[in-house]
């Protein structure tokens, strides 16, 4: 998934860098993020952080366990935040989300590049897309089902205007 990177596989930890010069650059793997995010396309650019000056809907990076994946950094979006004072974050393309510490919280995103061109983080339509498919995360599996059959239906469609295009 987008912003996930396997811990084994650096020779330094994004959080030791962080500490160290309080910023790092590095260039996502995964879906998680999509469509704002693409995986071996985008440069992300993270600085360091205090958890509790996060906003809802900014996107961070984070440090997790997991039985199955071991260590990881993942990079996802805020969407909440519980009475217990940890956050609910979720990948921007995905249907589940992870309760997490403040305290595992290293960075927030600062910019993004996609080639030479900036990943536009402000302006009227990011502002659009967080409010109209980031923040109402707990009904994003019925809108990725609602799309997803409006696809196949236009996909019917289009296959059929076709057949009746060539017989005719």
């Amino acid at each position: 998934m987008a912003g996930r990177i396997a811990y084994s596989v650096m020779t330094t930890s994004y959080g030791d860098e962080l500490k160290k010069s309080g910023k790092i650059i590095f260039t996502i793997k995964g879906v998680s993020m999509r469509p704002l995010f693409r995986t071996d396309e985008d440069a992300i650019f993270v600085v360091a952080c205090d958890p509790e000056k996060l906003k809802n809907l900014d996107i961070v990076l984070f440090y997790r366990v997991t039985s199955s994946r071991g260590e990881q950094y993942v990079l996802h979006r805020i969407v909440g935040r519980r009475p217990d004072g940890k956050f609910i974050i979720a990948g921007d393309n995905c249907i589940d989300w992870d309760i997490v510490d403040p305290k595992d919280i290293l960075g927030v995103v600062k910019s993004a590049q996609r080639g030479n061109k900036p990943i536009k983080l402000t302006g009227f339509h990011y502002a659009l897309y967080k409010h109209l498919w980031c923040k109402p995360y707990r009904f994003r599996s019925l809108m990725i089902f609602l799309r997803n059959n409006i696809r196949r239906v236009g996909s019917k469609v289009k296959r059929i205007c076709k057949k009746i295009i060539h017989k005719g």
